[in-house]
């Protein structure tokens, strides 16, 4: 395992992350803009844009064959392995090696895992087959939030309380047809190397839980070269793409799969969300050499 070096008492642990505040998120370009600041990126590191043309055409290749394909198996009214292989082929594209430590629950289970970046769905997602629940912002990318849609994404408005009723609802709807939906309750991105506080309100439809509904943490661990590609501070989504396909070679990502526990036996929402982050918490400290995690 890439764990950390041993904690030093003098060091300051963990490094502060850039200053977001005040980031308001630029709107999605048009056509003509995002082919301009395409050209100038090649520009400035044409070996970067070799990389980055190269992993895209494979990532379309992937998508030309798998998408067609989940679509036919859907008409036929059939389980689609499909969207599972979609997601571990272009994880490996982007130059990602995923390798799971521990069992995933198969069926009926919540996945609740900490977050560092979009490669997250990548990784968790062509390991397990889960639909994931995501930040609406994210249904109106280009492209991504097509591919969201086949993988029946569900999307939540965290600002909506009037709608929390309907989301939950879908939520439930999704788990009936699927029976494995996984969360990022930090609703946020970080570095790998803590752990921000969970969102209890994601964990709302899980009172009650559905009928034999379990819930199993997940500790997405990279390498260090993984966590310098972690999609935090002020970076656009589209750059952080850029900096994680332009980079050469490979980094590992490693999936923990840790001891499952009924949400049945827990009162409320605070307590699941409580239980989840602190064995979530624990194993990533294992994973960074015994630092701590907040």
């Amino acid at each position: 395992m890439d764990a950390a070096a041993p904690p030093d008492a003098a060091e300051d642990w963990p490094p502060p992350l850039p200053d977001a505040s005040g980031f308001v998120a630029p709107p999605v370009p048009g056509p003509g803009a995002a082919w301009a600041a395409f050209a100038r990126a090649c520009a400035q590191d044409p070996a970067g844009a070799a990389r980055v043309v190269a992993r895209a055409a494979w990532l379309v290749a992937i998508a030309g064959l798998c998408v067609p394909l989940h679509l036919a198996w859907r008409a036929l009214g059939r389980p689609s392995p499909w969207a599972r292989r979609f997601l571990a082929w272009s994880a490996r594209a982007c130059g990602i090696r995923v390798r799971s430590i521990g069992q995933p629950v198969s069926r009926d289970v919540f996945y609740i895992a900490n977050h560092l970046s979009w490669t997250d769905a990548l990784i968790l997602g062509g390991q397990t087959g889960t639909v994931f629940v995501a930040q609406d912002g994210i249904a109106i990318w280009p492209g991504i939030g097509f591919i969201c849609r086949l993988n029946d994404t569900i999307f939540v408005n965290r600002s909506d309380r009037m709608g929390v009723p309907a989301q939950i609802a879908a939520m439930r709807e999704q788990f009936k047809r699927h029976s494995r939906i996984a969360m990022f309750p930090e609703a946020t991105c970080s570095d790998g190397r803590r752990l921000l506080p969970f969102k209890a309100p994601l964990f709302a439809m899980l009172i009650p839980p559905p009928p034999g509904a379990t819930i199993q943490p997940v500790v997405i661990d990279c390498d260090e070269a993984g966590r310098t590609l972690a999609w935090v501070g002020m970076e656009t989504g589209a750059a952080n793409a850029w900096r994680l396909l332009a980079r050469p070679g490979t980094w590992e990502a490693r999936v923990h799969f840790l001891d499952p526990f009924s949400p049945a036996d827990l009162p409320d929402r605070k307590a699941l969300s409580a239980r989840a982050r602190s064995a979530i918490a624990a194993r990533l400290s294992e994973t960074l050499g015994g630092r701590p995690v907040a």
